[in-house]
């Protein structure tokens, strides 16, 4: 469990690099600038961005956007409404959108249930303030300053642009009042702590990114829609990004995720068959797991700008299905559909002289969460690991600087300085993170 756990966080992890530089678009001038808080507010040992007196305009283009994006790559009411979990895809009672009450996770120790977020005074949001609604939305800070639990992917949607959130937000306020008494969500003092202490706040403005190029237009879909958590496996011997394999338990609904990646056990058809799977649930056979019953409200270009994006991800090999049989896998160790098909394959790599590799081995370190590589020379063998007992995965050269890590989410590539000396390993694709040298290690 502490294996899966770890390596749950590292996905989450990578999936909420934000843009860091931005500006507030033309028409907004009479809005307060969050970027002008200088302070942070401690309230129970987590960091929590005080509230400001922020406004958004209502206008006709923010209604628009943001009724798209909320019944679309957003999948507001795929949690915050009921759904009819008797049809294909599990499709809302329109006249309850935005009411809660849905059921979204469920154990021994754990209860999600999503809230009410219509304007009803009483049992919804009609009393919030559009920062409250801004920071549960990116921040995870509830309404009375509670920290939300992890599946409301606040740590996802950080991601989205000041504009996008604007327009969100003027169409919640937007939604008809319905009054439901929802009952609250339970969960461990445990849990609550770990995201008590992975709190971050956001003080600077948000851009709204580029959209001229599709693949760059389709990596802002692709992370506000959450896809590399789910289409990622969590296994200690990772098949890679976006290769599919994790088993998601949502609204009562289990699947394994399907390979999103370009290799011939993902995705091998063109844009055109994608817009369908995504329009229909490949015929209504999806399951309610995999939120299609929202991504078919979005709109044929965004569609193709995602499939655009998922096509320039590096190729991995993971054949899952989820029909019957289910069959042992080598790769990610579950049982699945397809899975006997999966064998662990030591990726092709070029010569390099062994001693070389002394000038890799050491401990990396990222800066924001404190995350690390551990490398060591086992002989020949240049070796990568995520903590100290954790498994161990031998890194396959490409180049002197760029490595494949068999059973890594992400390739590798080492940086030089000046005077030759290797300071920095950085993941591979636009997820990646960047990990200074902080330890020298010796071989074996």
């Amino acid at each position: 469990m502490k294996n899966k756990k770890l390596i749950i966080l590292a996905i989450l992890i990578v999936a909420v690099i934000a843009i860091s530089i931005g500006f507030f678009s033309k028409g907004r001038k009479n809005e307060t600038k969050s970027a002008t808080i200088t302070g942070i507010k401690l309230v129970d040992s987590f960091k929590v961005r005080p509230l400001t007196d922020i406004h958004y305009e209502r206008t006709a283009q923010r209604l628009k956007q943001g009724k798209y994006l909320a019944e679309g790559i957003l999948m507001c009411f795929t949690c915050h409404s009921p759904r009819n979990m008797d049809l294909p895809g599990a499709p809302l009672y329109d006249d309850k959108k935005g009411s809660g009450g849905t059921l979204v996770y469920e154990d021994s120790t754990t209860r999600l249930i999503a809230p009410n977020i219509t304007p009803d005074n009483e049992t919804g949001a009609g009393t919030w303030t559009d920062d409250m609604l801004a920071r549960s939305i990116r921040e995870g800070v509830g309404h009375d300053g509670r920290a939300l639990n992890w599946q409301m992917p606040y740590n996802i949607f950080r991601n989205m642009s000041d504009e996008d959130l604007a327009s969100v937000i003027v169409f919640l306020r937007s939604l008809p009042p319905v009054h439901n008494v929802v009952e609250q969500t339970k969960y461990s003092k445990e849990e609550r702590s770990q995201i008590e202490k992975s709190m971050r706040p956001i003080f600077n403005p948000v851009a709204t990114p580029d959209f001229t190029d599709p693949v760059k237009r389709g990596m802002y879909l692709v992370r506000l829609g959450e896809c590399v958590g789910c289409h990622t496996s969590h296994s200690e011997y990772n098949p890679g990004i976006f290769a599919g394999g994790n088993f998601v338990y949502r609204y009562g609904h289990k699947a394994f995720s399907a390979n999103l990646t370009s290799h011939p056990s993902g995705i091998t058809y063109g844009p055109e068959a994608f817009i369908f799977v995504l329009r229909t649930g490949k015929g209504g056979a999806l399951s309610p797991a995999m939120p299609w019953i929202s991504f078919k409200n979005i709109n044929d270009d965004d569609l193709k700008a995602i499939y655009a994006y998922l096509r320039s991800l590096p190729p991995n090999q993971h054949y899952v299905s989820n029909q019957q049989p289910f069959t042992h896998c080598e790769i990610c160790g579950e049982m699945h559909g397809n899975g006997d098909k999966n064998k662990r394959e030591t990726p092709a790599g070029i010569k390099i002289d062994p001693e070389l590799y002394d000038q890799y081995t050491g401990t990396y370190q990222e800066d924001e969460w404190k995350n690390v590589y551990i490398l060591t020379r086992k002989g020949t063998k240049l070796l990568a690991k995520g903590w100290e007992t954790g498994p161990e995965h031998e890194l396959v050269p490409q180049s002197e600087l760029r490595f494949i890590g068999a059973g890594l989410p992400l390739p590798l590539t080492f940086v030089k300085d000046k005077d030759g000396r290797i300071t920095e390993l950085k993941e591979e694709t636009d997820y990646g993170r960047a990990f200074k040298k902080i330890k020298k290690e010796s071989s074996l």
